[in-house]
């Protein structure tokens, strides 16, 4: 994102970060916000099963989701629309829901 926003691209960037346990995906948004002196919800936030932050609408962002909530939303919009970035953390703790994530976003 912050390169993005040194380039100019800022406003047009919209990054989602996959994390395999809520926890993770929560604690992670919490620290980043925190380290980019921002409170959740502006330009970082998170979305995992019955709990969700989202970061605004408008201009750059950081979503940190779990692997079903990003599953879930390509069911919904198999094109991702407004989505310029993911990333599929911690990939090496694969299960089957990791798996048919990256077939997924492979035909993107």
């Amino acid at each position: 994102l912050e390169d993005a926003i040194s380039r100019g691209r800022g406003a047009e960037t919209r990054i989602v970060v996959t994390q395999p346990r809520r926890i993770a995906a929560i604690s992670v948004a919490e620290r980043v916000a925190s380290e980019r002196h921002d409170p959740i919800g502006n330009s970082v936030g998170y979305s995992v099963r019955f709990r969700r932050k989202p970061p605004r609408e408008s201009g750059g962002s950081v979503e940190f989701v779990t692997t079903g909530v990003l599953l879930n939303r390509l069911v919904r919009d198999p094109s991702l629309e407004g989505v310029s970035h993911v990333v599929v953390d911690e990939v090496h703790e694969r299960d089957v829901d990791t798996d048919f994530l990256l077939v997924l976003l492979r035909d993107l």
